[in-house]
């Protein structure tokens, strides 16, 4: 319906700004009604679910394109719209009760954003999370020049090595949802971290020797993936469990953060040029490690077992 360029931009915008409300509710609905091992069992199915869509989106868009041109695109991103929206309005009841909820206005989200800032534990959770994220971020950024430029691969290998990333950390965010039932979701946050940290170490030091190859770049990569899908439900369970009293803002925050490493990192991938894969392995080790020492900031912090959070307490409400 667009009649020009800049309307098209401006619609998108609002479709980009609407679409992130499901992420940060989606995320706040499942602290409202579970928390520990639940909630990180739930984030990992959602997180699963979510790293279907890298995989199957390009291929529903190629069809559609083929069926009914790429005005048909939007015609279908419009009525999923409204499929997600009458879900929302009929499926999914308010999960907050009333009584713990607090005001709408300015002054109650400043103290709210506020509140879950001066939270250390949550802070340590959520740039566990956000720095993991942005070893993805990395790897998005620069991968076509490590898999057809570096690795030597064609468009149609490329493709299939990507997928194949999104698959196993997809899988891997589902089997960690079944892993918390039987291991706490902290030590299973830790394995992740350690296993992202040893995997994109192991491919900057290949790197760095001249040694880098399509199996130990792919290998290494399917590692770093298994363990990001470990970092994915666990961190943002752990964090937002530790807000529970505005976990609306502590989710908004994390995508945020979130977000704007993501946007930080990815120009950064091509200061090597399009031949070399040493920007890329630093930046993902970089931020694997920081991932990792960010748990630091959580050392100490009481089990949510024995934490008791009222709003009254915590933002002056």
């Amino acid at each position: 319906m667009a009649t020009s360029l800049g309307w098209l931009v401006a619609l998108r915008f609002v479709m980009g700004f609407s679409g992130a409300a499901g992420i940060v509710v989606g995320r706040a609905v499942i602290s409202d009604v579970a928390s520990g091992r639940v909630a990180a069992r739930l984030f990992g199915i959602l997180t699963a679910l979510g790293g279907i869509a890298p995989i199957v989106a390009p291929l529903a868009g190629g069809a559609v394109v083929i069926a009914a041109g790429w005005r048909g695109v939007f015609w279908a991103l419009a009525a999923a719209s409204l499929l997600m929206f009458l879900a929302a309005l009929f499926a999914v009841p308010e999960s907050l009760p009333r009584e713990k909820r607090y005001g709408s206005g300015m002054r109650s989200t400043l103290r709210a954003v506020g509140s879950v800032l001066t939270n250390r534990p949550y802070l340590g959770y959520t740039f566990a999370f956000t720095f993991g994220c942005g070893a993805l971020y990395c790897y998005i950024a620069a991968s076509p020049f490590l898999l057809q430029k570096v690795l030597g691969l064609s468009v149609g290998q490329a493709s299939v090595a990507f997928a194949g990333g999104a698959l196993t950390a997809t899988v891997s965010s589902a089997v960690n949802a079944k892993l918390v039932d039987h291991f706490a979701p902290a030590r299973l946050l830790r394995i992740g971290l350690a296993t992202m940290v040893a995997a994109t170490a192991a491919m900057l030091v290949i790197t760095l020797a001249g040694q880098l190859g399509r199996v130990s770049a792919l290998g290494l990569l399917e590692v770093t993936f298994i363990g990001l899908g470990m970092v994915f439900g666990n961190a943002t369970a752990l964090a937002i469990d530790y807000v529970p009293y505005a976990a609306g803002t502590g989710s908004a925050v994390l995508g945020t953060l979130q977000s704007a490493l993501g946007a930080i990192v990815a120009p950064l991938m091509g200061l090597g040029g399009e031949h070399t894969a040493v920007p890329l392995f630093l930046g993902m080790t970089a931020c694997s490690g920081i991932a990792a020492l960010a748990l630091l900031l959580t050392r100490g912090a009481e089990p949510s077992a024995v934490r008791e959070h009222k709003v009254a307490e915590t933002i002056g409400l």
